[in-house]
């Protein structure tokens, strides 16, 4: 274990025993939207497999294991707050899972998810053409991954992608169960409501769901998000549709104005925020020591 992954792995870990508040995870897609993320005060950060993959301008799920890792090494560099990560599918079959779950642990990541989709996972998959594993192999996917481990800090997240796949809530919950008992440490139903929460929390001893979301609409809000149930609530895609959005309505106007949109006041905000987001400010006092020094010399 790398003398980084003890403190934000065990903070997560504490965070989801307290029981007492949801942790509130906004997707990330690169260290600057992560640190702008942990800055403003959330506990955590989420680094989805999409977001990751369209900074790299492929999409999911045309990550690889090696991209993955890396992007997910830049993000935990850049924040001292928990990072979740989108480890797929375990990148392959039982061996692929173990290394993956042994990789993700020395980088010092505090949790990951690893879904049931057939591996190699489907392009399809974006464009309503989901494919699931059958429980059984998505059990061994989990208890490979549970053996793996070395930190039991290190949370195990297991998403399940039967509610939208079948839409049969009864096969899901069943799953969930199996999931549990395999080794996850917490369950994440994609399309699961607050709601449905309950019915899906029953039987299972406790185990904390994750709530996933925000991707056709901002989503339930948090205080719905908490009388729910969910312990965890992660959005994937919401950072980076807002920049998006906000290079699109910058820049598609210029062949009409002969200039950006963009205010006055937002540009000056904006060299503001970099100077404190680069942690410019370390450095100058640094540099200024070093003149300092100089000129005593």
């Amino acid at each position: 274990m790398t003398s980084r992954s003890g403190g934000s792995r065990q903070r997560f870990a504490e965070l989801l025993a307290a029981d007492d508040e949801i942790v509130v995870a906004p997707g990330a897609y690169d260290p600057l939207t992560a640190r702008m993320i942990a800055d403003l005060g959330f506990p955590a950060v989420y680094l989805g497999g999409n977001a990751l993959a369209l900074q790299l301008g492929i999409g999911q799920p045309l990550a690889t294991l090696t991209e993955t890792l890396d992007a997910a090494d830049k993000v935990l560099r850049a924040i001292d707050v928990p990072l979740i990560v989108d480890a797929g599918a375990g990148f392959g079959a039982a061996p692929h899972v173990a290394r993956t779950v042994a990789e993700f642990e020395r980088l010092g990541i505090a949790a990951i998810h690893i879904d049931d989709q057939a591996y190699p996972k489907n392009v399809g998959y974006h464009y309503g053409a989901g494919r699931l594993v059958e429980t059984a192999q998505m059990a061994e996917r989990l208890a490979t991954a549970a053996a793996a481990r070395t930190d039991p800090d290190l949370r195990l997240i297991a998403r399940t992608d039967a509610l939208r796949v079948t839409g049969d809530l009864d096969a899901t919950i069943a799953r969930c169960r199996a999931y549990a008992a395999a080794g996850a440490d917490v369950l994440m139903v994609l399309d699961l409501t607050p709601e449905l929460c309950a019915r899906v929390a029953d039987g299972l001893d406790g185990v904390p769901l994750v709530w996933i979301g925000g991707v056709a609409d901002a989503g339930p809000t948090l205080p719905e998000l908490e009388k729910a149930g969910f312990a965890v609530a992660v959005y994937p895609f919401t950072t980076l549709a807002a920049v998006m959005e906000a290079v699109r309505s910058t820049w598609s106007p210029y062949p009409a104005r002969g200039r950006p949109q963009i205010e006055p006041d937002v540009l000056r905000q904006g060299r503001a925020d970099a100077l404190q987001l680069g942690r410019l400010d370390q450095y100058h006092a640094v540099e200024q020591r070093s003149h300092t020094l100089e000129e005593a010399g």
